[in-house]
């Protein structure tokens, strides 16, 4: 969607379009019947992006307006439009902070009960949720929600690591993802979620239908969406996100023990190799600065994928039971 679209979309969604806003955007709506699709979508992740919390907010909340809003709606409108796009988002801003909340001693009281699954390192896990949707947790990952999760308006999932989910379609109980820095919004699809805390990137690819992802903490951003094949990464670095393209087979390829690696730093492959084997490695007597790899493992063991790495990176490794002792290596500044 233009900017322009947008903004339009947020106003009415905000409550505060023009009758200029207001003519445009049903224009826009009545020009066919996929801008209409795409405003239905838009709409169901404005509503939902911000029910999300840590906490778990019952369903059944208050609804509060932040004072902001209040302030807000006493004041003219008039010469604002002049100042732009700029100026208006603003506005915006102040006027769309509307929260679900309980007051602080009833939060208190309530005690959410979590159900929590964690694949140790070495080992894959499958999850099957109430609703039937199916997660397989790669090794070293966790995932947690509600127990109450069938009963709630939104399947509110937490994921630390990486999984791979196929979604049962429920348009009244929209299913959302919380890893990392990103939330991933789903309309009923398969697509793999990757967001480990020792890497530097997060990333969520779909092999089946679609979903859109936003940033956690920027909710007026427009949401990314994704079709089979398409790729979101996010470089936790400098916090910038790409869009790029994937073999559909080749997503989370993890499920049948490959490995696949894309500007990885040694340390990345390094962490991967431990989650997978189940082993530790030791590298303080390494030199590998500016390093990246990128490399693919087609269900290869520890030992092939080793002699690999050893001969592209001028490494020695010493295995001392789990342990593993990494020595040499050469910069690549």
């Amino acid at each position: 969607m233009e900017d322009q679209i947008w903004n339009n979309i947020i106003k009415r969604l905000t409550g505060v379009e023009t009758e200029e806003s207001r003519l445009l955007l049903d224009q826009w709506l009545n020009a066919s019947d996929e801008n209409v699709k795409l405003y239905q979508e838009a709409e169901q992740l404005w509503k939902w992006t911000g029910s999300l919390s840590k906490a778990g907010i019952e369903e059944d909340a208050d609804i509060f307006v932040h004072p902001a809003v209040e302030q807000n709606k006493r004041k003219s409108f008039k010469g604002i439009i002049k100042y732009g796009v700029a100026a208006s988002l603003a506005v915006f801003t102040s006027l769309s902070v509307y929260y679900l909340s309980k007051s602080k001693s009833q939060v208190e009281d309530i005690e959410i009960a979590y159900t929590v699954h964690k694949a140790v390192n070495g080992k894959v896990m499958k999850v099957t949720l109430p609703d039937s949707s199916t997660i397989w947790l790669n090794a070293g990952s966790e995932v947690s929600y509600p127990k109450d999760f069938h009963t709630r308006k939104t399947r509110a999932i937490q994921l630390i690591g990486e999984a791979f989910f196929e979604v049962k379609h429920n348009e009244k109980q929209p299913f959302v993802v919380e890893s990392g820095n990103l939330k991933t919004i789903v309309y009923g699809t398969s697509f793999n979620v990757s967001s480990y805390q020792d890497n530097q990137q997060s990333s969520v690819t779909v092999k089946t239908g679609k979903v859109g992802v936003l940033l956690k903490e920027d909710s007026l951003s427009k949401p990314t969406m994704l079709l089979p094949g398409n790729r979101l990464v996010y470089h936790r670095d400098n916090g910038k996100i790409e869009k790029i393209d994937s073999y559909t087979e080749e997503i989370a390829a993890w499920l049948n023990g490959n490995l696949a690696f894309d500007q990885a730093t040694p340390q990345e492959v390094f962490a991967t190799l431990e989650r997978k084997f189940d082993v530790e490695f030791s590298f303080k007597e390494t030199d590998f600065e500016d390093c990246k790899i990128t490399a693919k493992f087609p269900n290869q063991s520890l030992e092939t994928i080793l002699n690999t790495l050893s001969a592209s990176l001028h490494l020695k490794f010493k295995e001392n039971g789990k342990t593993i002792d990494v020595k040499g290596g050469q910069s690549c500044k």
